[in-house]
């Protein structure tokens, strides 16, 4: 929990001294009516925490995400949110040792003491936000990702006093595209007042579809949770 908290404020620090220049950008793309009550953009930064069910052993895998959100009003209470999430990584770590496939690999190495396995993903969610009061608000819906990478990392040590570590590009065992559902429970920190908002969010994301292209076993799905912050950029006086 300590680690967490220190990366959410590392990524609120960093994240708010460039908003600003980001938004004003976004409105010169978009034009003035991008930062309106009614529509407006939201950046947002955060760290994941995943895992892949069905993994006997193995942690949870951490990584940063960030993306672009459209905030679009629909009535008082309920917002329609379209997102991009260029950087969405998942996976597991320390996994029991797993082979290559590739025997001549798997003496190379000699006994790898554990696998990392390590998937990124472009995710597309397209949730309902509901207002439950001033500050809270929970959003929900579907979510469509595309598969950008695929690895098994290898940690090993052939000689006393040297670590080998080797990728392997798995991307063709997995399917290119993941279906999940989403809910998110945001936090209103401060209200967007001339462009200068900041939110914290909690979500969790599980896919509900096979990642593996052929599994004759019990089917793998991502589990994902994100945590972090989002910019609301949205010209509201003073």
């Amino acid at each position: 929990m300590k680690k967490l908290f220190l990366a959410i404020l590392l990524i609120t620090t960093v994240s708010s001294g460039i908003v600003k220049g980001q938004a004003a950008l976004l409105v010169l793309i978009f034009g003035e009516k991008a930062a309106t009550e009614n529509f407006f953009f939201s950046l947002k930064a955060g760290v994941n925490y995943s895992m892949i069910t069905n993994v006997e052993e193995g942690n949870n895998r951490a990584g940063f995400n960030f993306g672009l959100v459209n905030n679009i009003k629909l009535t008082e209470k309920f917002f329609l949110l379209p997102e991009f999430i260029a950087l969405s990584p998942r996976g597991v770590k320390d996994i029991p040792t797993l082979s290559t496939g590739i025997p001549e690999l798997d003496d190379l190495l000699g006994n790898p003491e554990f696998t990392d396995r390590k998937l990124n993903y472009i995710d597309i969610p397209l949730l309902i936000k509901y207002h439950i009061t001033d500050r809270w608000s929970v959003s929900a819906g579907p979510q469509v990702s595309f598969l950008v990478s695929a690895v098994d990392i290898y940690r090993s040590t052939p000689i006393e006093g040297i670590t080998l570590k080797t990728e392997l590009d798995i991307e063709e065992a997995f399917k290119t595209v993941d279906l999940a559902a989403v809910i998110d429970l945001t936090f209103v920190v401060s209200e967007p007042v001339n462009g200068k908002g900041f939110n914290l969010f909690a979500r969790y994301g599980r896919g509900f579809i096979d990642i593996l292209k052929e599994n004759d076993g019990d089917p793998f799905h991502n589990s994902t949770f994100q945590f972090g912050a989002t910019f609301p950029f949205v010209e509201k006086p003073e």
